[in-house]
């Protein structure tokens, strides 16, 4: 429970139990985004886009990893049970829309492949790409074999990740492309989101009204 004292002076208590989303979640913005049943025409708009811009500028194509028709199905989707503060969430996660080429651009390319594709993904409405830490001062130098990173606008986000396993000095990289029998070098993107169920926008408005505007407390259990 939390309380406030709203304009009028009443002090109003909010049970965080009722939460229609999750405690590691604004739920806010879920209000103006499609629901799960909506989502895939934007989602595919998103991917699209952002292929296509890799494409162009480093001339490899990434090539869905799963039938196109697939990336939606119900295995792909992990519905939410509790809300972090002991109630049910009302919200629903994809991964899906996996796409990878068949080889790695020259690594004095990857800072313009980046630049394209975080281009791209500001056009379709999230943030530019970002570097993992981890990663972040991988400049093509010699020990340099990996980059990931992230385009995001807090509901949605796309991974990128741009390899070259054959530049990776302990050959693990190459152990396990031959092991798994994955391409050594690649480009590959995916999408991922985390929005209403489908059938239940009408509920989470009218459930979320008294949460809007307030800060989220603490999670006050692991779900």
């Amino acid at each position: 429970m939390t309380s406030a004292t709203s304009p009028s002076g009443e002090v109003v208590t909010t049970d965080w139990a009722d939460f229609p989303a999750h405690a590691g979640v604004d739920g806010e913005p879920l209000l103006e985004y499609p629901d799960q049943a909506e989502l895939p025409d934007r989602a595919r708009e998103i991917i699209a886009g952002i292929s296509l811009a890799i494409e162009s500028e480093s001339g490899l194509t990434p090539t869905p990893l799963q039938p196109e028709a697939e990336w939606f199905d119900d295995t792909r989707w992990h519905a939410q049970s509790g809300n972090g503060y002991g109630g049910q969430s009302m919200l629903t996660t994809v991964n899906c829309c996996e796409l990878q080429s068949e080889s790695a651009p020259d690594p004095r390319t990857w800072h313009a492949v980046l630049g394209a594709a975080s281009d791209a993904a500001i056009e379709v409405g999230l943030d530019g790409f970002v570097l993992d830490e981890h990663t972040s001062d991988c400049n093509g130098d010699e020990d340099c074999w990996l980059w990931s990173a992230t385009a995001t606008d807090g509901v949605q986000w796309v991974y990128l990740t741009i390899q070259d396993g054959s530049r990776d000095p302990t050959g693990e990289a190459a152990r396990d492309a031959k092991e798994f029998g994955r391409p050594l070098a690649s480009i590959a993107i995916g999408y991922g989101a985390t929005v209403i169920e489908s059938g239940r926008r009408d509920e989470y408005v009218e459930a979320m009204q008294p949460f809007i505007g307030q800060n989220r407390p603490p999670a006050t259990t692991s779900d």
